[in-house]
């Protein structure tokens, strides 16, 4: 039987009114997925300039560093020590600070041979005890041998073949805090903030301030800087015995800071053979961290660089960014 007129008439209608309806919806959705593209462009662009701007912040404070009119004396009061805050006119929040590696004690250290009458792994042990970590004998050894160059002793190459994920150590320095999690004996709560004890609890160190890895190829330890280093970093230099001498010196350089080791020396003979290479007045190592924040994002830069002693020139030695 031929279709009638009105029917075809409706049939039309009906796939005209359907291809509106998908049209419609087409449209709908492009424009959907346009504003989500928008979207994700805007917070990419945002992202970007708050990359850019810690960036910035950290290279205004390498500014500052590199001008210090004074390379041979580094303490806590100059320019560059000083926290750096800056409001900027489209919204962005920077902050900026430069540390010195002078006043860390290294990771690093305990793989290379220096010319004190004591050695790093003895100076490292002591500061884990005025850290008030009183069990560390094993993990320090087990981090000599992952740093040092040499093949012999208790915690190399076999001894990690059999656990669940097997490796070689690298028999190198650590280039980031993270490899010292794959030390044996190294826990992550070894590295947990401790709460405010009272400072005259010979034990009250915190090895998060205490301590660094300073991603720096070694022949001799890196030095502690007397100027800038807490008492647990120049107590782990001296031994328990020293307790009255290291009172002293960070007692004096808060009077002024040190200018030379002779004042040191002089006053305290007993500290030259002890400290010699492992101290010092200024530094050449540093820290820059930097972060920048606007509506809720915030990026960051980490940064170690070294300083050239006589020209002040900076060079990069790690650059790490991220978002915070």
């Amino acid at each position: 039987m031929a279709r009638r007129p009105a029917a075809r008439s409706g049939m039309a209608l009906i796939l005209a009114l359907a291809a509106v309806v998908l049209a419609g919806g087409l449209a709908l959705y492009l424009q959907a997925r346009a504003a989500t593209l928008f979207r994700a462009e805007q917070t990419e662009l945002r992202w970007e300039q708050l990359r850019l701007s810690a960036a910035e912040a950290a290279r205004e404070a390498l500014w500052v560093l590199a001008a210090d009119d004074d390379l041979t004396v580094d303490h806590l009061a100059e320019d560059w020590a000083l926290p750096r805050e800056t409001n900027r006119t489209d919204g962005i929040v920077t902050h900026a600070m430069v540390e010195d590696a002078g006043r860390f004690l290294n990771w690093n250290n305990v793989g290379v041979s220096g010319r004190s009458g004591r050695s790093a792994r003895d100076m490292l042990l002591d500061l884990l005890m005025f850290c008030n970590h009183f069990d560390a004998a094993v993990p320090v050894e087990a981090l000599e041998d992952f740093v040092d160059a040499n093949e012999t002793g208790s915690y190399e190459a076999p001894f990690y073949q059999t656990g669940d994920a097997p490796f070689r150590p690298p028999n190198r320095i650590m280039w980031a805090p993270a490899e010292l999690l794959r030390v044996h004996g190294f826990k992550p709560d070894l590295f947990q903030p401790r709460p405010p004890v009272r400072r005259d609890d010979l034990f009250s160190g915190d090895l998060t301030t205490a301590t660094a890895v300073v991603p720096l190829p070694l022949e001799e330890p890196l030095p502690v800087n007397v100027n800038t280093a807490s008492r647990e970093v120049l107590m782990a230099l001296t031994g328990l015995e020293q307790d009255a001498a290291v009172r002293a010196v960070l007692a004096l350089r808060q009077v002024r800071p040190f200018g030379s080791l002779v004042e040191i020396f002089t006053a305290y003979p007993e500290l030259a053979a002890m400290l010699e290479g492992t101290v010092g007045t200024a530094s050449t190592v540093f820290r820059v961290r930097a972060r920048a924040a606007r509506e809720g994002l915030a990026c960051s830069v980490m940064a170690w660089v070294e300083r050239d002693p006589d020209s002040g020139d900076i060079r990069i030695l790690q650059w790490v960014e991220g978002d915070s």
